[in-house]
């Protein structure tokens, strides 16, 4: 299309919902025409995500400047797809695949190419007057992801607390977005009662997520604390639960063992504890619940935990080889869509398609060091995702999520929430 051609590229350093530098990039095209995007980050990163290109002088933000990332971008990267066409996000991608050279992006830096990928699929959205999961959808859109929210952190985010990462409500026996929100508000609120009534007397505190900070060590607690909020509410046959156990984070690769509440475990006790918790309550799925690099730990918790669907974050980091052999060996039947773990648009949608078609679910997440405008929601909706992971209903990127679910029911005609009834397990 005439004038669709990339004519410049800016790129300057933002900062993240947590207060530490990102890379932002501006993609304009001929007719003046621009996109704009910009790569999040985690607190909690998989070894085998693409690498972040980071300044690494301590004297500016402990070392997470992205000044490199920005002459990257407009240094290297530009010269390269100066001239093409935002409407072929694929071309444009493969030119900086190719240009990296890397497995992982440790040239450019998974940061650059991402933030850079996005930009240029957003000026394509405004060229042709479409939202993001319009565009990038390949057929028709039948279902929204449903939001989730995260209620309690512990793990890397709140040390001292309980070992797991985070405890999460998934509203999935609902009729509507509307209705899967409305819930999700209502416990948030109520939660914060009930967290004071465990501590006699004492006010709960937030956590790194605007969770509240796990109030136990033993995530047992959190999950009742989270079931009797849930009865109060009066939702508690319309949800079920899911936890980031980010058990990669308490493993000693020498040893073998996991650092768990201040005992040293093997994989069977974890699988135990695991199990327990599943029998107890509805788990739709249960996130990275052994080390990144277990793939035979991960196949046999996959058959003993038969209650509920393991997911993959770190094992997976939405890298279809990755995705293929945790079909191959049975490892999960899902996975944590984060786009910015592979770098690129393409390849993260080619990820999600090929999870689905053999027979995983998707679920969406923002990163802990986050930004308001993720379109990881879109991409989800775009690509049949089942759920989107995010923090409670408050404050910048979690709203902007949940928002715009809100906005897909209303926009996709005959639209539904996703329906997990062919992967609930507790009930066969």
């Amino acid at each position: 299309m005439k004038g669709t051609a990339i004519k410049d590229l800016k790129a300057r350093a933002i900062i993240d919902c947590k207060g530490k530098p990102l890379l932002e990039v501006d993609v304009y095209t001929e007719d003046g025409v621009m996109g704009r995007g910009a790569s999040p980050s985690g607190i909690s990163a998989g070894e085998h995500e693409a690498f972040v290109l980071r300044d690494g002088d301590k004297s500016w933000y402990d070392g997470n400047g992205v000044y490199k990332a920005v002459e990257m971008a407009e240094k290297v990267v530009f010269p390269a797809i100066k001239g093409m066409d935002v409407l072929d996000q694929k071309a444009i991608d493969e030119a900086m695949i190719e240009l990296d050279g890397t497995p992982n992006k440790s040239k450019l830096g998974g940061n650059t190419t991402y933030s850079t990928s996005m930009a240029v699929m957003r000026a394509a959205c405004n060229i042709l007057h479409v939202p993001q999961y319009k565009y990038l959808a390949e057929g028709e859109i039948k279902t929204i992801p449903l939001p989730t929210s995260d209620m309690f952190a512990g793990g890397s985010y709140e040390e001292n607390t309980m070992p797991v990462q985070e405890c999460t409500i998934i509203p999935y026996k609902v009729s509507s977005i509307a209705e899967a929100t409305a819930i999700l508000c209502k416990v948030y609120k109520l939660l914060p009662d009930v967290i004071k009534e465990f501590q006699g007397g004492r006010r709960p505190e937030i956590g790194a997520m605007s969770e509240y900070m796990a109030p136990s060590t033993e995530f047992m607690d959190c999950l009742d604390i989270l079931w009797e909020t849930c009865k109060r509410a009066g939702c508690e046959d319309k949800i079920g639960f899911h936890m980031d156990c980010a058990f990669s984070e308490i493993y000693n690769a020498d040893r073998k063992t996991y650092n768990y509440c201040g005992r040293e475990i093997d994989t069977d006790e974890v699988i135990g504890i695991l199990k327990e918790a599943t029998e107890k309550y509805n788990f739709l799925y249960l996130e990275d619940p052994l080390d990144e690099n277990d793939w035979e730990g991960w196949a046999k918790a996959a058959k003993i935990l038969t209650r509920t669907t393991l997911c993959g974050d770190d094992l997976t980091v939405t890298n279809i080889d990755k995705l293929k052999k945790a079909v191959e060996m049975g490892a999960c039947g899902s996975f944590i869509f984060k786009p910015n773990q592979v770098g690129t648009v393409t390849e993260a949608m080619a990820a999600q398609k090929y999870a689905i078609e053999h027979g995983m679910f998707s679920v969406p997440s923002i990163r802990a060091g986050g930004v308001s405008d993720d379109p990881v929601a879109d991409m989800g909706t775009a690509g049949g995702a089942a759920a989107v992971k995010l923090g409670p209903p408050k404050f910048g990127h979690a709203i902007h999520i949940v928002n715009s679910l809100l906005r897909a029911e209303t926009e996709v005609e005959g639209s539904k929430p996703f329906d997990f009834t062919p992967f609930i397990k507790w009930d066969k």
